[in-house]
């Protein structure tokens, strides 16, 4: 008989990530972006997160985003850690330990105009799946928005048996004890296993290159990931269909650049997709061309459609702000559809435009009134491709920003303080644009200093230094660990000189 883990491995708690995708006011976005109108976010919003892991996302856009939060993960050191981020930045989140049965049972839940859940599908039971749906036809909104990401065929159909193989090991052969352990003895029998050059490589000649790039991973996330009892693997279609049955409708994929088809997929395949009227269809046939793995969709109770031209002003409309230096963002990059040059001519004016007065956040519109010979279907490609790229992001409101700037603060300042203890979440919050934003240990170290008075170049590089030395701890450069107090010192100053010229330009424009 299982625990109250349900098959689902809690030996270590999960890894302190980020997903923008759970964000209300990125799920918004890419609908706008496939024409398709979300409700307004205001005080009165309520979202929630299913499994949210340590909480670090659903805190941060619980302090970025106006309205309540709720969310659960069974894990109790999960809801402990979520719980005291949720008490630092004063927002109005509440975060529970309950199981998804128990969750969808409770009687003091408001209804949401969002619900998210990144990761869990395929690692949970079908009953619990089923929780999960019963939660959304219960408690979701219409007109709101379900995010729901999953590993998909048929892109997984070739290695699906690897995570069989380390499961299989795991739950018969493995000794027990400590993820790092655990994982670390199935991999070293997946090893041993296709050393002895079994005939199914043959068939599936990525499945060693696809373990060589696994073993790379966290042990705990491998441990989350494939240690599980429950690993389910579905098509497109199968997770439509379930939807359905709680009146959610398949709206749009929260991988902007997709809605770019030349980019993604060739020209035989866009004119077969053409002829395709049915929308399921189509997009479980795309699945085919980009032999996907991993899906992230966003569907909707209630879609409400707006014509191409409303889309493209309220897009042009919106303010966005660049989040790297332009001289930074590379028009090299790859998609499913292989190398992608963009046009210097086109972008490298868009990102000046960007980088103007101090990154001050700015439309298209204007960019557009000053550019009059511009092709504003162009322009609207190009933010496509650069929210796609994390290069810019679309803003809140200004009225947003006001009412989440406080809690903001204080959700930067809490992360800010743990750095000087341990390098776990990188990531600060913007109000500005109501997400996350990659942010190193030292960078929130030079935060940190920078606004209690160190304002220069020496004075952060030695209050940085006294915080790490004292734990013993040394900076690394080029592969060598610094030795001597002169020269980690040395370094350190090169990292806040670039902190003062580069980075917190930025991180003002953004509001941290």
């Amino acid at each position: 008989m299982n625990s109250w883990n349900e098959g689902y491995f809690t030996d270590s708690t999960y890894t302190y990530g980020y997903y923008r995708e759970l964000s209300p006011n990125f799920m918004r976005w890419c609908l706008l972006l496939n024409g398709i109108l979300a409700p307004e976010i205001t005080e009165e919003s309520c979202h929630c997160e299913l499994g949210f892991g340590q909480g670090v996302a659903a805190n941060i856009h619980a302090a970025a985003t106006p309205g309540k939060f709720f969310g659960t993960d069974f894990n109790p050191s999960h809801a402990i850690t979520a719980n005291e981020l949720a008490e630092a930045s004063g927002a109005d989140a509440k975060f529970f330990e309950d199981s998804f049965e128990e969750f969808s049972k409770r009687d003091d839940l408001p209804q949401f105009d969002s619900i998210s859940l990144h990761g869990i599908w395929s690692w949970v039971s079908a009953e619990n799946r089923r929780h999960i749906m019963e939660f959304a036809r219960r408690h979701l909104k219409s007109g709101g928005m379900l995010y729901n990401s999953y590993n998909c065929l048929p892109g997984w159909a070739p290695i699906a048996p690897l995570r069989e193989l380390l499961a299989m090991y795991d739950k018969y052969s493995g000794k027990g004890g400590a993820a790092k352990g655990r994982i670390s003895e199935a991999l070293k029998f997946v090893e041993e296993m296709l050393a002895a050059n079994p005939a199914y490589l043959n068939l599936a000649p990525n499945f060693a290159k696809t373990f060589e790039v696994l073993k790379k991973n966290n042990p705990d996330y491998l441990a989350h990931e494939y240690l599980n009892l429950d690993w389910d693997l579905m098509y497109f279609t199968d997770v439509a269909e379930i939807a359905q049955q709680a009146k959610l409708n398949f709206a749009a994929t929260a991988i902007p650049i997709e809605i770019v088809e030349k980019l993604n997929i060739s020209e035989p395949a866009i004119e077969f997709l053409r002829k395709i009227e049915n929308p399921i269809v189509k997009e479980q046939a795309r699945d085919y061309f980009i032999n996907r793995q991993f899906r992230k969709d966003i569907f909707v109770r209630g879609i409400r459609k707006i014509n191409s031209v409303e889309r493209l002003d309220k897009i042009l409309e919106m303010r966005y702000v660049l989040l790297s230096p332009a001289d930074n963002v590379p028009l090299k990059f790859k998609t499913t559809g292989g190398d992608v040059k963009l046009s210097e001519e086109i972008y490298r004016p868009i990102l000046e435009f960007l980088q103007e007065d101090n990154y001050r956040p700015k439309n298209f519109a204007e960019y557009l009134k000053r550019n009059p010979a511009q092709d504003s279907k162009g322009i609207l490609e190009a933010i496509i491709i650069l929210v796609n790229n994390n290069n810019i992001m679309p803003c809140q409101s200004e009225v947003a920003v006001n009412l989440v700037k406080k809690s903001c603060d204080k959700l930067n300042a809490h992360i800010c303080e743990r750095a000087k203890f341990e390098d776990a979440i990188n990531f600060l919050v913007s109000p500005l644009t109501g997400l996350g934003v990659a942010v190193t240990r030292f960078q929130q170290l030079f935060l940190s200093q920078y606004r209690a008075g160190d304002k220069t170049s020496d004075k952060l590089a030695a209050s940085a230094w006294k915080i790490i030395s004292r734990q013993g701890q040394r900076l690394i450069h080029e592969g060598k660990t610094l030795q001597t107090p002169e020269e980690n010192l040395a370094h350190m100053e090169k990292l806040t000189d670039d902190f003062l010229k580069t980075q917190l330009p930025i991180f003002k424009a953004l509001l941290i």
